[in-house]
């Protein structure tokens, strides 16, 4: 009989009884934070000290993490389950007045280059950072963030109709409604196990802290996982800002793309415009993009591709037809001539423009959000995308739930 790919484990929960409110508590993964300060602000217990420690005058930040993480299992601020269960976690969120609910499980899973396909490069700095944290602290503080395929919705349908005990329901500073249970019922967790185990992983965010995972060689670590076919799944673009480090002339720039780009001049008159231009670029038939320049703040040009940039007979064509590589590499990289320094990622198109408008910037390229099906395709084929390619939307809430592994 073949063993488990899928297991429950003992989470460590805050205790309820020692903190204040969960709300306080909790913080975005690491990755997306950019004002760590406010999170040690927000309340003593958040557990951005775990997350993102700081160091001390006597310790470094990652022995001042374990030092931290100790005291709060110590007092009872921190307490591990005394059973092993899965954890289904619900997200409820609005966009553009679309309301959407994302729910997914918590369990651990056997580590399988074969069946967990990743989609992203990892970088060096921030892998060593996970990893040294990981490895001090024995504990996954945040998530890795999966997908799996299940078009019948049949895992969903279990985690709906499962037996569970609601731990937290709240709200949290984006406005999403979080609500968080464990599961209770054995033979549900069982049946979730059994079909989980017939299926291919994809990771969605996480890349580094996989990495690592395989480096430490650990055997069981913790995902959270969702139906990539689920209607509650958002992949929210990331743009491309840029800061000229030599000036480019916008004229020049447009030239330097004949023969391969289509240019549409449209007037630029404020968000109406810039929604309409989104429409355009996202209904197209060919790889079409957007382009907003300090040089010409009035109007917005579509970039449409005509032919490929990417004329090597050696490149996959499943990466020849990513809208998103062939913006960064083909049209920035190859024929603009932008260098990875001076490139910036954002998903905010309003404050990019801004951004432009001020001078701070030189140009905003928007793009269409990849799709689960690229990413599945990515994936599949053993090939990675661009940096900043999904932002699968919202993020994973670190300070739910924590996995230790020794």
């Amino acid at each position: 009989m073949s063993r488990p790919l899928t297991k429950p484990f003992k989470g460590i929960l805050y205790n309820k009884e020692k903190i204040k409110d969960i709300s306080l508590c909790v913080c975005p993964p690491y990755d997306v934070i950019n004002n760590i300060r406010a999170y040690y602000e927000k309340d003593g217990l958040n557990a951005i000290r775990l997350e993102l420690p700081m160091a001390t005058p006597s310790m470094d930040k990652y022995n001042t993490a374990r030092e931290t993480m100790e005291g709060w299992i110590a007092s009872g601020i921190l307490q591990q389950e005394d059973k092993e269960t899965v954890y289904v976690y619900e997200q409820e969120f609005s966009i553009e007045d679309a309301l959407y609910v994302r729910r997914g499980f918590i369990a651990t899973h056997k580590l399988s280059r074969d069946r967990i396909l990743t989609h992203e490069e990892t970088r060096k700095k921030a892998k060593a950072d996970r990893e040294q944290l990981i490895s001090t602290l024995k504990t996954f503080t945040s998530l890795i963030f999966g997908l799996y395929e299940d078009r019948e919705q049949e895992i969903e349908n279990i985690l709906v109709s499962s037996q569970k005990e609601k731990i937290y329901d709240f709200v949290d500073e984006q406005s999403i409604r979080n609500r968080f249970y464990r599961m209770t019922d054995a033979e549900d967790m069982k049946q979730l196990a059994s079909m989980m185990d017939q299926k291919k992983i994809y990771i969605a965010d996480g890349h580094h802290r996989l990495d690592v995972s395989y480096r430490l060689n650990i055997p069981f670590v913790p995902l959270y996982l969702t139906n990539m076919y689920s209607p509650g799944i958002v992949i929210l673009p990331y743009h491309r800002i840029i800061k000229f480090e030599k000036k480019k002339n916008l004229r020049k720039i447009l030239s330097s793309m004949e023969g391969f780009v289509e240019v549409r001049k449209y007037d630029y008159t404020g968000k109406d415009s810039l929604k309409a231009a989104f429409s355009m670029i996202n209904e197209s038939e060919k790889p079409s993009f957007l382009l907003y320049s300090h040089e010409d703040p009035s109007h917005i040009y579509q970039l449409t591709e005509t032919a490929p940039v990417n004329t090597d007979k050696g490149a996959h064509d499943v990466l020849k037809k990513l809208r998103v590589n062939i913006l960064h590499n083909d049209i920035l990289k190859r024929l603009i001539g932008i260098d990875d320094e001076e490139i910036s990622f954002t998903q905010d198109h309003y404050e990019s423009i801004e951004l432009v408008q001020k001078g701070a910037v030189d140009l905003a390229l928007f793009l269409p959000s990849t799709t689960v099906d690229e990413v599945k395709n990515i994936a599949e084929n053993n090939l990675y995308m661009p940096p900043k390619s999904t932002f699968f939307y919202p993020k994973i809430l670190t300070g739910l739930v924590f996995c230790k592994y020794a």
